[in-house]
């Protein structure tokens, strides 16, 4: 069999092995296309950085004006956040961003007229006053700290692989055909630790921090076809990586946990904000410990001021009648309450309380209200 029979026959042999991965190799080839010219549709023009948790910091402005209708501003300041990982140093390729104070501030920001950002600029301060300006400085009610604590890399793989290879002719015709096929998966965890301080005692408060941690995901797929003939290679390489960023991932840890810190200090259910929140045991608590230090008649008209935001007609007069037992007895089922022994129980009084309405009621259902408390 002569040198061009071979070559032939390698060929057809690199078209049989192939087939198999024909499809996958066209399928990522496919992908990476559609990701690079979304990702260039997408770049064409700037456009506003919005993450999942970025309308529930505006949500989260909304819900302080219901449940805090005193109009009582916040006034928050941030120290430098920055990494404790030592991860952002650029002897170890600064994988992680060395200071996200201003992701902090602008999540702080976000969130509207009840909760203002306090700036600490004491050098462009001093500079202006230097000058005769008249700056009038506001102080802080709280001041967050914190950092990214965490970055655990690689915690969790996975890949599968399938190669073959031949070997054809001999001597001078000798040729070599391989054929490989690598998927994996890595994942890898980022955390990062809020804290709050009040400003004016410069004393941690007590159970209001956010710990939170994300998880980054990175995949690679690879298929591989290698002709060798006399030493000389011929080789196509697919491959498709998709890697979630690390500084978007933050962005995200941010956000949440800036929204998770202002809910706490303020006990109001910022988890309404979050698509499937769950309800903060702290919140909670600190509901129920505020509800059950008063008397009698000041828990009856928080119940009864209560239920006037779902649209029930009563006056918060401090006395248990009737019109406000059938209220409760209509609105507990709604939230899967249990149905009250005790009419003033402190679990009670919360599960109702964190769950009036943002927006005003349907005319149908504020007049199926009134009816049922007439």
């Amino acid at each position: 069999m002569n040198t061009s029979k071979f070559c032939c026959l390698a060929l057809l042999s690199i078209a049989s092995l192939a087939g198999g991965g024909c499809a996958t190799l066209g399928e990522s080839e496919k992908a990476a296309r559609e990701l690079v010219a979304r990702k260039t549709a997408e770049s064409s023009s700037p456009t506003a950085l919005v993450t999942r948790y970025s309308g529930a910091l505006e949500s989260f402005g909304d819900l302080l004006e219901k449940y805090r209708p005193s109009g009582k501003v916040l006034y928050v300041q941030t120290r430098g956040i920055g990494d404790a990982t030592g991860l952002s140093h650029p002897l170890v390729g600064a994988e992680l961003p060395g200071d996200v104070t201003e992701m902090v501030r602008s999540a702080i920001n976000r969130v509207g007229q009840r909760v203002v950002y306090v700036p600490f600029q004491p050098d462009y301060v001093i500079a202006h006053a230097q000058q005769g300006s008249k700056i009038q400085l506001t102080q802080p009610d709280v001041l967050i700290t914190g950092a990214i604590t965490e970055f655990d890399r690689a915690i969790g793989s996975a890949g599968k692989g399938a190669n073959a290879r031949g070997v054809f002719g001999g001597g001078r015709g000798q040729t070599d055909l391989s054929w490989d096929r690598k998927s994996a998966t890595t994942l890898s965890d980022l955390s990062l630790d809020l804290n709050l301080i009040d400003f004016s005692t410069q004393t941690m408060i007590p159970r209001v921090q956010a710990t939170n941690t994300i998880r980054v995901l990175n995949q690679t797929y690879e298929n591989g076809i290698d002709f060798a003939i006399y030493g000389n290679a011929f080789g196509v390489v697919s491959n498709t990586r998709y890697l979630q960023g690390r500084h978007s991932a933050i962005r995200l840890l941010v956000d949440l946990s800036v929204l998770e810190v202002l809910g706490r200090h303020t006990n109001v259910p910022y988890w309404r904000c979050i698509p499937n929140g769950k309800a903060d045991p702290v919140v909670m608590d600190a509901i129920k410990r505020s509800y059950v230090k008063n008397d009698t008649p000041t828990k009856v008209k928080w119940l009864q001021n209560t239920l006037k935001e779902f649209g029930f007609p009563l006056a918060a007069t401090g006395t248990l009648d009737d019109k406000t037992r059938l209220a409760i007895d209509e609105i507990a089922p709604r939230f899967n309450l249990a149905k009250p022994a005790d009419y003033l129980d402190a679990d009670l009084f919360a599960g109702i309380y964190v769950n009036i309405p943002l927006k005003r009621l349907p005319p149908a259902e504020a007049a199926n209200a009134r009816r049922l408390t007439s």
